[in-house]
């Protein structure tokens, strides 16, 4: 396959020339101190008392205890997150958050939006465990500060920048015939750094199809390179990039009205993708009031595959995202304001490069202008107010304007807080269901609008002196328009999907012992009044960790996940049934994974993990495998 990937130097260049700059999704930079600062909930760096979102963050230091290979593997722990994974290790991954799609949740990799262009939804099957430092997780529409995509909840996955000068290198194998090799080199300080990493995994893993007995493997190569400077008395640079080449086995889907119609069988599917995304920021604070940022971001995927009935296939896209915003502090009285007005103009373009149809779409594009403004209020360091308005100009659909309010109150001396939000949230129309690209198979609807909801959600925070942390939040949503199949085309559909639900979350930290448990409990409705397909009423999760020995060299950490009965998509009857898909109740399962790790040493540090620790058996999708009692191993050096 042919690679048209622009150079490092190419990429500076050109995203500069092409405007003056782009939010990065509003959140690039990082603040010298990262202690309880979060960047992606509001327009500048915030401390977690005054966010009124609710917000759950995973830290480098809990993510390196788990030795997870991938990350959907934490996200399954967290409040209000549902995964589902179709088939073996790299396969397509989803993340739902608060009953929403896939593609209703917007993710970023250090501020930059990675969801891919034809599907307007990131495939979490991709993104590897290492080399992240941070990971947060806001719940509820976010779309009046981050626009479309962010009708559910926001990921931001933040690499490793500076804290060097460090070298850290590791290798693992163990079951389904895997090896994982990483390594990371960071340079500087957080003022000034370079750090660059780098991770191979390669796994001969499992079949697919639940029935089959032919393994589909799979072989991922991710690198990252971030950055950055200040050039001047008031003026800081940053930039980072991110590469994944992936080659990826998988098993077709029957739909041939045999006997195994509606089920994976084991066939020779592949797929090689490659992703590239890159960024720049240039940040302005002549004073502590006043600053301006000027940023840009660039992405570009390519997809080539294949199999037996349907032959090649593939397509490319591209997007670029340019804008910028400026804000504005101030005090009166006891009171502090915080302005910041911002804009970004995105173009994507899209095109399948196999056509299977001699009137296959051509290659297709649309442009999206945002305007908006946040205005944040701090009334004598107890209550803190947020307001975001935001409206897209959008070149091949309806415009849309969207909103978000929060609120974060502190009582007392701060052992408690309430937190509320509210707020509406958009999903544009993918470009395969606004353009369908196969006339004779698939027809686009061009009059399609944005899916959109509106949400609240109203939380009380409670803190046990500095070791205990107990939260519990209530949520509700409804979604309009949202877009269906109606064969051979999709619609938007007449009804509204409720979803309603309760999150509750706890933590200990004893210092040496580490204690976290979450809940969920969620009721998620179609129009028709049945249960939404693949969201499981009842969640719930637990994690442990102690460091033991001399010096606290050795770890040790379980993980617990209850992932309760749900109903999906059944398409066995389909041809018989008046070709509809029926939904099919799946078990509750109950999924555990064993963690430890010694230190040799000041450098040398042994480790591993064992997966699916009582060997259940159960499904995610009907007729699609999951693994089964693994265990893996490995070493890391590291070189302060």
């Amino acid at each position: 396959m042919n690679r048209h990937f622009p150079t490092p130097t190419a990429l500076a260049a050109a995203i500069f020339l092409a405007a003056p700059g782009t939010l990065m999704a509003q959140a690039p930079e990082e603040p010298p101190s990262a202690e309880r600062i979060f960047v992606t909930a509001t327009a500048s760096p915030a401390q977690i008392e005054t966010i009124g979102s609710a917000l759950t963050v995973i830290d480098g230091a809990a993510i390196e205890r788990s030795r997870a290979a991938y990350l959907h593997d934490l996200l399954r722990g967290l409040p209000g997150l549902a995964v589902v994974q179709t088939g073996s290790f790299g396969s397509p991954a989803q993340v739902r958050i608060r009953g929403a799609e896939g593609n209703h949740t917007l993710v970023l990799v250090n501020g930059i939006e990675v969801s891919s262009i034809g599907q307007s939804e990131f495939d979490f099957g991709t993104l590897l465990a290492a080399s992240i430092d941070r990971v947060e997780v806001l719940r509820g529409p976010q779309s009046g500060l981050y626009g479309s995509n962010a009708l559910g909840g926001v990921i931001n996955v933040i690499t490793r920048g500076g804290e060097g000068p460090l070298l850290d290198a590791a290798i693992e194998a163990g079951s389904y015939e895997t090896i994982m090799a990483r390594g990371a080199m960071t340079l500087g300080d957080r003022e000034r750094f370079l750090a660059a990493s780098g991770v191979l995994r390669s796994t001969g893993g499992f079949s697919s199809a639940r029935a089959g007995d032919e393994p589909d493997g799979d072989r991922n190569l991710t690198a990252y390179l971030r950055g950055g400077t200040p050039i001047g008395p008031a003026l800081r640079l940053d930039g980072s990039l991110r590469l994944v080449d992936r080659h990826g086995e998988a098993d077709a889907f029957d739909f041939s009205g045999g006997p195994q119609q509606g089920l994976p069988i084991d066939d020779d599917s592949f797929s090689d993708t490659q992703e590239l995304s890159g960024g720049l920021a240039l940040r302005i604070a002549p004073t502590e009031a006043v600053s301006a940022l000027l940023s840009a971001a660039y992405n570009r995927f390519e997809m080539a595959g294949g199999n037996g009935d349907v032959g090649a296939y593939g397509n490319t896209g591209d997007r670029l995202k340019v804008g910028g915003r400026l804000s504005l502090s101030f005090t009166t009285g006891g009171l502090r304001h915080a302005l910041t007005a911002f804009t970004d103009y995105e173009r994507e373009e899209y095109r399948n490069t196999f056509p299977t149809s001699p009137d296959q779409a051509a290659e297709q594009a649309r442009e999206i202008l945002g305007l908006g403004a946040e205005y944040r209020l701090d009334l004598f360091d107890t209550l803190f107010l947020k307001a975001a308005l935001r409206h897209d100009e959008n070149s091949r659909f309806q415009d849309a304007t969207t909103y978000g309010l929060t609120a974060s109150w502190v009582i007392g001396g701060g052992g408690t807080r309430l937190h509320a939000s509210y707020g509406k949230g958009v999903t544009n129309p993918t470009f395969t269901e606004q353009f369908g690209f196969f006339p004779g198979q698939f027809i686009g609807n061009p009059d399609l609008l944005p899916e959109h909801a509106t949400g609240f959600d109203i939380g009380l925070e409670q803190r046990l002196g500095t070791a205990v942390l107990l939260d519990v939040t209530y949520f509700s949503s409804t979604l309009e328009d949202e877009i269906v199949d109606r064969f051979p085309t999709v619609v938007n559909d007449v009804g509204r999907s409720e979803r309603e639900g309760v999150e509750l979350a706890a933590r200990l930290d004893l210092g040496a012992i580490d204690l976290g448990a979450a809940y969920t409990y969620l009721a998620a409705s179609d129009p028709d009044g049945t249960p939404e397909v693949q969201r499981p009423e009842h969640q719930a999760s637990l994690d442990a960790a102690a460091a033991f020995g001399p010096q606290r060299r050795g770890t040790v950490s379980l993980g617990a996940f209850y992932n309760g009965g749900m109903v999906d998509n059944d398409f066995r009857n389909y041809f018989t049934n008046g070709f509809v898909a029926e939904k099919t109740r799946l078990a509750g399962h109950l999924v555990a994974r064993l963690a430890g790790s010694y230190r040799i040493g000041q450098r040398l540090e042994l480790f591993g993990r064992v997966e699916n620790l009582f060997d259940e058996e159960y499904e995610e999708v009907i007729g699609y495998g999951t693994p089964g009692l693994s265990a893996y191993g490995g070493l890391r050096v590291t070189i302060p």
